[in-house]
């Protein structure tokens, strides 16, 4: 009887488990993402203690504005958000003008794809930070669950970048979500999530500043003298500091 109750209702067994025809219901904390129709998405924001795939078609799309709620939401703990080999130099009017102190942010650099799984392995192992944000490129189905376990044991907002392709292939990682700029904002797609898949979202980032569907980085040469009210991506012109 116990059995046949379980099987009925697989919670009991373990709450991360759920039927196809119910929608999970995780209990751990999550981060609202400044948009009440992405936070119902997501039920209720973005979890922590889980993985996450954000897949952009390309970088500086909004794929890090994505996150800002969130990240002015952790600015009071004191513990560094970690940029895990991100593709150009953060801009640091950008962060300051999000609520975060530039001296909670760490940049970190991997001179390759293993030494990028292993950074990132250590990081979510000793629970050191109250964010990392990861870009990386190929990897293997056995690091990213590594990863997703790792994940699953602190409350970290433990966030992958991978590249738009990846979303063909299997991935454990708790949520997965195409990211594609248009003329009109950013279009999220659902590929993964805990329950039944939501529809798709646009979203209006960078609207009023410059225009999301171009093939490189939205940042200008000089883009710390922007006026002020003027929005600021996150990604500064390459070399910059």
């Amino acid at each position: 009887m116990r059995f046949f109750m379980s099987s009925l209702r697989p919670e009991l067994i373990h709450p991360a488990l759920w039927r196809a025809s119910q929608l999970a219901t995780e209990r751990g904390r999550r981060l609202s993402s400044g948009d009440d129709s992405l936070d119902k998405a997501l039920g209720g924001g973005w979890p922590l203690g889980a993985l996450i795939e954000l897949l952009p078609e390309h970088p500086g799309i909004g794929e890090v504005h994505l996150l800002r709620a969130a990240l002015s939401a952790l600015a009071g703990r004191r513990q560094h958000i970690i940029l895990l080999n991100p593709p150009y130099t953060p801009s640091l009017q950008c962060w300051t003008a999000w609520g975060l102190s530039p001296d909670n942010l760490l940049l970190v650099r991997a001179d390759s794809p293993q030494d990028t799984v292993w950074a990132a392995a250590q990081i979510l192992h000793y629970q050191s930070s109250a964010a990392l944000l990861c870009w990386a490129q190929a990897m293997a189905y056995a690091d990213l669950l590594n990863l997703h376990r790792l994940a699953r044991r602190g409350a970290t907002l433990a966030v992958l970048y991978r590249p738009r392709h990846t979303g063909r292939q299997d991935s454990p990682a708790s949520l997965r979500i195409a990211l594609r700029a248009t003329p009109q904002g950013l279009k999220i797609l659902f590929l993964k999530c805990p329950g039944s898949l939501p529809h798709a979202h646009d979203l209006a980032l960078y609207s009023d500043d410059h225009a999301l569907d171009q093939p490189v980085p939205a940042a200008a040469p000089g883009g710390l003298s922007r006026p002020a009210g003027i929005l600021v991506p996150p990604y500064a012109t390459p070399g910059l500091a």
